[in-house]
């Protein structure tokens, strides 16, 4: 099988690329010749991943991965709050079927960020490595703030649908210790998009609030594949925060 990659770059210089076929891949390089290398590994990591999970064989990774759209000029790309691409892929409308199988994927990539997590030390938890802006709790209150960011490029009816499926106001679940704030929103978030999506089709969203890029187009497939991959990413640099290769595989840790 031949796969294809969505590839964007932009002024901090940084290259962010996906594999089409695979919804929720993720790598980044500082070169376009170092993402197509990681994504090599990625595809090789997630069809490994997709199997341990679900114990399903996946189609080989025996064809080749070319890029098949790249965007340049992504502001502040890979900062947070900065911009991400529209492509042409996620202007396809995104079926039940595959609404399942998406978030699916997001509770294998919470169970891997939860085992992850589980027995760090708290102190390990609240230290900030050398060169890094923010500790291993940052970055997972940063992943909750993301997801009800994506939420909300729905639009402000979105706002509304999330606060009512929270088992508590949305002013105390920021409040919450951390792996019950994790739940809480993911929870919430999960029974929105069920009842946002299915009605979305390829309709393009924008909204002005709580964003510095208020033009950003946004569509159903690029609020999910938001989902995945943005803690894909983050549960890359947790694992080497801890000193562990990004990514993991039984027989061979892939860098």
């Amino acid at each position: 099988m031949n796969y294809s990659a969505a590839i964007e770059t932009g002024m901090t210089g940084l290259w962010y690329g996906r594999i089409i076929e695979l919804i929720g891949t993720h790598a980044r390089g500082n070169s376009f010749h170092e993402l197509m290398a990681r994504l090599q590994q990625e595809l090789d990591f997630q069809i490994w991943w997709l199997e341990s999970h679900t114990s399903l064989t996946q189609s080989q990774n025996d064809g080749a991965l070319q890029p098949a759209e790249i965007i340049e000029g992504v502001s502040e790309l890979g900062d947070s709050g900065g911009e991400v691409a529209l492509f042409i892929f996620d202007l396809e409308s995104v079926s039940n079927s595959e609404l399942d199988i998406i978030i699916r994927n997001m509770g294998y990539n919470r169970q891997d960020l939860l085992d992850l997590i589980r027995t760090v030390p708290e102190s390990t938890l609240l230290d900030i490595p050398e060169g890094k802006k923010r500790n291993i709790l940052d970055i997972l209150h940063h992943i909750c703030n993301a997801e009800e960011f994506y939420l909300s490029r729905f639009g402000p009816k979105t706002d509304w649908l999330y606060e009512k499926h929270l088992s508590i106001p949305h002013s105390d679940v920021d409040k919450l210790p951390i792996i019950e704030r994790l739940d809480e929103v993911r929870t919430a978030s999960i029974l929105t998009l069920r009842e946002i999506v299915p009605a979305c089709g390829n309709t393009i969203f924008t909204r002005t609030e709580y964003t510095q890029f208020p033009q950003e187009r946004w569509t159903a497939r690029k609020v999910l594949r938001r989902f995945l991959e943005h803690e894909r990413e983050h549960i890359y640099n947790i694992r080497m925060y801890l000193g562990l290769p990004a990514r993991w595989h039984p027989l061979i840790d892939i860098v």
